[in-house]
């Protein structure tokens, strides 16, 4: 018989775990350990940024106050117009800024150093290595690879996590853990209670796998939109055309006339999930990206919903979404290349490394965000940030478009630190889409500056209480939002 080797035993310690290593998890760690943590980050990809980065979302929504729109057209303005916009009250500074200010500088952003636009639009790839960069001057231990099997709990005190292979097991004690998973693994696992779906049915929102096509020809794909206004809106092609000319983002919308051909001829793809589409409730997104100094015509990237009623947290059926989007990406590029003016000799680049799921676990903190809250603009003593997204809510059903609803009150509502400490364990902190939210809450603080916004938090709390020895539930909210001010967060 062979010889089985034994398995290595090891133990690690740590200040702060961030397990995670994704929009939030990344400006955790660097929070935690610019504020005196030792800090180990675990990633189970072979890159940091999550979607931000292999999940091709290529741009930073919401940073400043967004209004919101009421019909179709005007959400087509709406979307192409706020790309560019530096209006309204810029909400999210800090480490956000920061790192927008650092792309800006090797040309992978497009803006203005020390502002952020409402939407803004970086290239990322470069990112990647930006923020490779940022959490290793900061100081942190990155694991990549890795992917935490077990948690180490003492009643109900979360002690780390447990990492094996086949090889070795690694076990990772730390004061605080920080769970940036997105799904809420690591807090699930040791115990928290959390809530999934709708509340009405349970389902959740679309997921997405972002897509790019290379070699595309985009003037003759706007001078087919200058020929055809009436198919498209007058005001919005207007609009395309003259940021265009400016050189500033823009956004197109699908091509409904050409949708409609293609479905008639049983040329264009359904979404997984779906058993037919409906043209009028389309609302995808395609956009150019800003690479060495300035916007490529001659790429494309694209966002659609494409697969539905699909639990982000079942392998299983995650596994055969997943396979499905990348067969619906492949056909939706040959849909442009037979269908839309400018696309006649582009091709399938490439699709995303990482999923877009909207929603999965939403961890029940000592308070939980409610849509009123988001609604009405609220205020509370423990804010550690601002945010003012509209409430962004995909339809489950794919019959109705995007719903987009506008922050009230003063235009932005705080995100209470309480929304980030699980109520039924300690020593853990969330951050991101699997914070304390209600469903249509969720919509607004899922975002990539909110995720930014509750990672710093999470990871100068984590730091404070490591340095304190004090659990994360008890840290002094003054001494904390003290902290968060000195680094030029917004309060």
């Amino acid at each position: 018989m062979p010889l089985v080797a034994k398995k290595q035993h090891s133990r690690v310690d740590k200040d702060v775990i961030v397990v995670g290593g994704g929009t939030a998890g990344f400006v955790a760690a660097i929070s935690a350990a610019r504020n005196g943590a030792s800090v180990l980050l675990l990633e189970q990809r072979d890159h940091l940024g999550g979607t931000h980065t292999g999940g091709m979302v290529m741009m930073i929504r919401s940073m400043r106050h967004m209004a919101a729109p009421k019909t179709l057209d005007e959400k087509k303005l709406f979307i192409t117009g706020y790309e560019s916009s530096f209006e309204n009250e810029q909400l999210v500074r800090s480490i956000a800024q920061e790192y927008i200010d650092r792309m800006i500088s090797v040309e992978s952003a497009w803006g203005q150093k020390g502002q952020a636009a409402t939407r803004q639009m970086f290239d990322p790839e470069i990112g990647k290595w930006v923020i490779e960069q940022m959490v290793q001057e900061a100081g942190v231990e990155v694991w990549l690879n890795t992917a935490a099997t077990d948690v180490i709990m003492e009643g109900n005190a979360l002690r780390g996590v447990v990492i094996e292979t086949l090889r070795d097991r690694v076990e990772v004690h730390a004061r605080v853990t920080i769970d940036t998973t997105g799904d809420g693994e690591i807090a699930a696992a040791a115990g928290a209670s959390y809530e999934k779906g709708s509340p009405e049915d349970g389902r959740h929102q679309p997921l997405s796998l972002y897509f790019a096509v290379g070699g595309v020809n985009l003037e003759k794909t706007l001078q087919y939109m200058k020929d055809h206004p009436d198919e498209f809106g007058r005001e919005y092609v207007e609009t395309t055309l003259r940021l265009k000319a400016e050189n500033k983002p823009f956004t197109m919308f699908p091509f409904k006339e050409k949708v409609r051909e293609a479905i008639k001829n049983g040329d264009y793809p359904i979404p997984y999930g779906l058993d037919k589409i409906d043209p009028d409730a389309i609302m995808y997104v395609v956009r150019t990206m800003y690479r060495n100094g300035k916007f490529r015509y001659d790429f494309s990237f694209h966002n659609m919903d494409m697969a539905y009623n699909i639990d982000g947290t079942d392998r299983i059926a995650l596994s055969k979404a997943t396979l499905a989007m990348r067969e619906l990406a492949n056909k939706m590029a040959i849909f442009y290349r037979k269908y839309v003016p400018g696309y006649e000799d582009s091709y399938m680049a490439y699709t995303a490394q990482s999923v877009g799921v909207r929603d999965t676990r939403r961890i029940v903190g000592e308070y939980t965000l409610t849509d009123d809250d988001v609604l009405y603009g609220r205020s509370f003593d423990d804010g550690i940030g601002r945010y003012g997204s509209v409430m962004d809510v995909h339809d489950k059903s794919g019959k109705k478009s995007v719903s987009l609803v506008e922050v009230g009150g003063q235009g932005w509502f705080h995100v209470p630190y309480r929304t980030l400490v699980p109520k039924d364990v300690d020593n853990i902190l969330v951050a991101g889409r699997c914070i304390s939210a209600e469903y249509h809450a969720l919509g607004s603080v899922r975002s990539q500056a909110a995720s930014m916004v509750t990672g710093q938090a999470v990871g100068t709390a984590a730091a404070i209480s490591a340095r304190s020895n004090t659990n994360p539930r008890l840290v002094d909210i003054a001494k904390l939002q003290e902290t968060l001010r000195e680094q030029d967060q917004i309060i």
